[in-house]
């Protein structure tokens, strides 16, 4: 089988994808905006 698919042309082990952290800024992001926006309605309710 692996062969096969190096005499078709295809790499059977393909060098690894670099990682690309978006991701984890976007969800960082939603998180620290949502809980600015929940302690800022607990202030304004006590406050």
């Amino acid at each position: 089988m692996l062969a096969k698919s190096l005499d078709m042309g295809i790499d059977p082990f393909p060098p690894k994808k670099e990682k690309k952290p978006w991701a984890k800024y976007a969800i960082a992001s939603f998180m620290s905006i949502m809980m600015i926006s929940w302690v800022s309605k607990f202030l304004m309710r006590f406050l």
